[in-house]
């Protein structure tokens, strides 16, 4: 389609007309040409033909169940020998009055072993009578009064301390312990302290006569001397 200026100039407009009828003459005899051909086109290029067989599916095949094996194994059997029938060897009898007497058997006892014992040993009547520690020297010299020191005269500790001795074997002093308290830490401790160093003792004695250890108690009184 074409359009056409309405002011364009008449020359102008007699000469679209005729590039547009040249046009569409052009288009009516290509249109006549082709429906008038009857040629066939051939062209150098190969195009294979491929023809594909019809096959028909398989039927279906009807599954098959496992079936468990049987043990046909049968354990060999040894051949059983022949039965000879033919021996008739006579069974041979005796008669009861020539059969052996049957006597009784003589059974001889077997001795008891005869106990034996062990004398019984007597228990030891004891040969010494057990003694207790004693003091082997005087008592009195333990503690003194110049065992006093100036700060609990000065302070005026007083008091009676009970005491507890374990004594060796060897008759010395081997522990001490207050078993009652002066009230003061300082007369106390004295108190084991001396004893420990200057008391002597016998030594205990058991059933034996053997020196043993043992104790002894006692105890002291602190007193300010005037």
């Amino acid at each position: 389609m074409s359009y056409v200026h309405s002011h364009a100039d008449p020359a102008a407009r007699a000469k679209a007309v005729i590039v547009v009828g040249g046009v569409h003459a052009l288009f009516g005899a290509a249109l006549v040409l082709g429906l008038t051909f009857s040629g066939v086109i051939q062209t150098d290029e190969y195009t294979p033909i491929i023809d594909f067989p019809t096959t028909e599916p398989d039927p279906p095949v009807d599954p098959v169940e496992p079936v468990d094996p049987v043990d046909s194994y049968i354990p060999p059997v040894a051949p059983m020998p022949p039965l000879d029938l033919t021996d008739r060897t006579p069974i041979e009898t005796i008669r009861p009055e020539d059969a052996p007497i049957d006597r009784p058997v003589e059974l001889i006892p077997t001795p008891l072993p005869t106990p034996t014992y062990a004398p019984v040993q007597p228990t030891p009547t004891p040969s010494f009578t057990p003694t207790f520690a004693r003091p082997s020297n005087r008592q009195s010299g333990w503690i003194t009064n110049d065992d006093y020191s100036a700060s609990d005269i000065r302070r005026g500790n007083e008091g009676t301390a009970g005491f507890r001795l374990v004594i060796g074997s060897d008759g010395r002093v081997d522990g001490c312990e207050i078993t009652a308290s002066t009230g003061h830490s300082s007369l106390d401790t004295a108190t084991c302290r001396l004893i420990t160093r200057r008391a002597r003792f016998d030594a205990a004695r058991d059933e034996t006569g053997r020196n043993v250890v043992g104790t002894f108690t006692g105890q002291v009184t602190w007193q300010i001397p005037e």
